[in-house]
């Protein structure tokens, strides 16, 4: 038995038994391998034979097969393992240069240096001694040279001759810059500057003016919107507050003087001839179809006031809308001033009354105002004979249409029944007892 290297597949690789014969089995010849009488005991190679003989395929291609693709690889495991080998020399030689190359170069950096304290040392260096064999000289050539209390220093010189230039190229430029003719690089621009600035100046005063006159309109305006925001103001501060129940009051006023050809003027906003604003509304009586012949004036107040403020407002409205009758109307029973009771006549030519804010029910105001209306009627002529009876009916249908009054409140707006019978009732019929107030 001859112990040969193995015959592998590229998978794996399993060792074959070669048996040798007397004479050589195994002989190479002109590139080529003969063998003669060999036996291969490898059972993965007894099985492949088997295979491919059974695929058609002859046994000595199969087993030339093998010993090539082994051959090959037997050949490329060789070629690794050199290539492995060369890769440990070439460490090992880069390894020893390194080490050789770090020695060598710590050799000449400690001779560098040694160098370099000899020659620079602060003691005993070379340079050191040189200079202190020179110093005194160096001292005074630098001193000459840099001193800043010595006129020959270089700084001094460089200042000199700096200034110096400086001044010349100054003049030079001052001289091309003023100059009027073609060596001014700027002419044409600084005319043309001159020209622009000249109509900004005549563009700028054409503006002040325009400011100017725009500045006296802005005052005007602004005095007009003081005068408006002063109007607004004195229209809060005065009749302005309950304006909106202002409103609904002459409304219902307004209708209840047409159905009787009377005026009602809405003048809240108005200034009397004697300059005051008291009185919200006046009624001129007759004064749909002609001349009026009387006047109620009514002031109508979101508010309840105070007996002597409601007397102050109700005096001053009759003085200031010369009217001979005041009604204040207020916007609930709760408002009424206190002290005062409603639909009662007061000093003769005064009343009050109230009107629901929310549903502006005419009922009780129109009895007021039929009442006023009367009482002014009745004043044209105070020798008028009147029928006490007609009379009376005519205010009972007055007072009947304000609903349900108590009887106490019908008595104050009658007064005293024994003063309707003699003929001084506050409100009459006029002409006659068939009229309606």
């Amino acid at each position: 038995m001859l112990g040969l290297p193995c015959l592998t597949v590229m998978e794996a690789a399993r060792p074959l038994q070669l048996h040798e014969a007397d004479p050589p089995s195994v002989e190479v010849r002109d590139g080529s391998v003969l063998i003669h009488e060999l036996e291969v005991e490898d059972r993965t190679l007894a099985e492949l034979l088997e295979r491919r003989l059974e695929q058609g395929t002859a046994g000595d291609q199969t087993v030339a097969d093998a010993l090539e693709i082994g051959a090959r690889v037997l050949d490329r495991e060789a070629q690794t393992a050199e290539v492995d080998y060369l890769r440990r020399e070439l460490e090992r030689s880069t390894h020893e240069l390194e080490h050789s190359f770090g020695e060598r170069a710590r050799e000449l950096g400690e001779g560098l240096q040694e160098r370099l304290e000899s020659f620079l040392g602060e003691d005993d260096g070379a340079m050191a001694r040189a200079l202190d064999a020179h110093s005194e000289e160096l001292t005074e050539l630098v001193a000459r040279n840099f001193g800043g209390d010595r006129n020959t220093a270089v700084q001094h010189q460089l200042r000199e001759l700096m200034t110096k230039l400086l001044q010349e190229s100054r003049q030079d430029l001052l001289k091309q810059f003023s100059a009027e003719d073609g060596h001014n690089p700027l002419a044409g621009f600084q005319a043309a500057v001159v020209r622009e600035m000249k109509t900004t100046r005549e563009g700028h005063d054409a503006l002040l003016e325009k400011l100017a006159g725009l500045q006296g309109e802005v005052k005007l305006l602004a005095g007009a919107r003081e005068a408006a925001v002063e109007l607004a103001a004195e229209r809060e501060r005065g009749t302005g507050k309950g304006r909106t129940f202002e409103e609904g009051a002459f409304e219902v006023i307004e209708r209840l003087a047409q159905a009787r050809g009377d005026a009602a003027l809405h003048v809240g906003d108005e200034r009397s001839a004697s300059g005051g604003k008291k009185g919200d509304v006046l009624i001129e009586l007759g004064g749909a179809s002609g001349k009026a012949t009387s006047r109620i004036v009514v002031e109508a107040k979101d508010e309840r006031l105070s007996k002597n403020a409601a007397w102050e407002v109700l005096n001053g409205a009759l003085e200031e809308r010369d009217a001979q009758f005041a009604i204040l109307v207020v916007a609930s029973e709760e408002k009424v001033p206190a002290g005062r009771e409603p639909l009662t006549e007061y000093e003769g030519n005064k009343m009050i009354v109230a009107l629901d804010r929310e549903t502006l029910d005419p009922v009780w105001l129109d009895a007021a105002y039929r009442l006023a209306r009367g009482r002014c009627l009745m004043a044209l002529d105070r020798e008028l004979e009147v029928d006490a009876a007609g009379a009376r009916d005519a205010a009972a249908e007055a007072l009947s249409e304000a609903g349900a009054l108590s009887s106490a409140a019908t008595f104050s707006a009658l007064g005293d029944v024994a003063a309707v019978e003699t003929g001084t009732v506050m409100v009459a019929a006029f002409p006659s007892a068939s009229e309606t107030f």
